[in-house]
């Protein structure tokens, strides 16, 4: 199976390079405290899980304690091999946008998530492979999917990870800043997930697009406005559009007419008055 894993020793005070390459990354230390990029501190309570394409300096900077810790890499390959039709292991690596990710785990999670890391670095070296095979597997896609877990049982993804929960989050959000300008990478940064898995959850969830969702709340509170007597103007301005352009081709596809139109039908007895003024 296309995995690597490395241990790492490391005195006080020495330095070394570690890079995924074209593979996913996963640190775990067995001893001591690692330093990583000069960012994070990570200990045993602790996994890094790091992106393709990653070059990092792990450091040990305690003249007490030496630093033991096992580097495992995953190929991309592997990853979607272990995929099933409910978990796609790279999208659940991939929720957060981050490409490097510190993750506190329970000790019971990680010792096990350890302990497997060791397992797969002797089957990989084993020299009698008669159904070593099997065992190298099974232990590879328990890995996983117990690092997955970790990740969901973590304060720092679960909101990620909560299904319609974290979509409602996302629904008040909008709500709450409907009039601002609203987009794809604010949200992103807010929920701390991808836009594509953001999208499509969204889409799964209401059966259309943020944008669009977005565009008919915004269209509501201005059919609202208009009901409520303020002047195509005031609308527009008030119901987070940038312009009056927009607006009048958004309002006529939504509901047939134009917001001038809508306005004379609540407000026939002002038919003769420009809309543009507080009936």
């Amino acid at each position: 199976m296309n995995y690597l894993v490395q241990e790492l020793n490391l005195d006080h005070p020495s330095k070394k390079r570690i890079a995924t390459g074209e593979s996913y990354g996963i640190l775990l230390v067995l001893r001591g405290f690692a330093y990583v990029a000069k960012r994070w501190k990570i200990g045993t309570d602790d996994l890094l899980i790091c992106k393709p394409k990653q070059v990092m300096v792990l450091e040990n900077t305690s003249d007490r304690f030496p630093l033991s810790a096992l580097w495992v890499r995953l190929s991309t390959n592997l990853m979607n091999t272990c995929s099933t039709e409910k978990t796609n292991v790279i999208e659940s690596f991939s929720i957060n946008p981050e490409p490097v990710v510190r993750i506190r785990g329970q000790s019971e999670m990680l010792s096990l998530i350890k302990s497997l890391a060791s397992q797969m670095a002797v089957l990989s070296n084993e020299s009698d492979r008669y159904a070593a095979d099997l065992l190298e597997e099974s232990s590879v896609k328990m890995f996983l999917s117990m690092v997955i877990r970790t990740c969901i049982q973590s304060d720092l993804h679960r909101v990620q990870h909560s299904g319609h929960l974290a979509i409602d989050e996302v629904f008040r959000y909008i709500h709450a800043h409907l009039t601002e300008e609203l987009t794809l990478e604010q949200l992103e940064k807010e929920f701390f997930v991808t836009r594509h898995h953001l999208i499509r959850q969204f889409k799964r969830r209401c059966g259309m697009t943020i944008h669009q969702y977005i565009v008919k709340a915004r269209l509501d509170l201005c059919r609202n406005y208009i009901e409520q007597g303020y002047s195509i103007t005031e609308v527009y301005r008030m119901g987070g559009f940038g312009g009056y352009n927009h607006f009048f081709r958004a309002f006529k596809q939504e509901y047939g007419m134009t917001p001038k139109e809508y306005y004379h039908t609540v407000y026939p007895q002002f038919s003769d008055k420009s809309p543009d003024a507080n009936p």
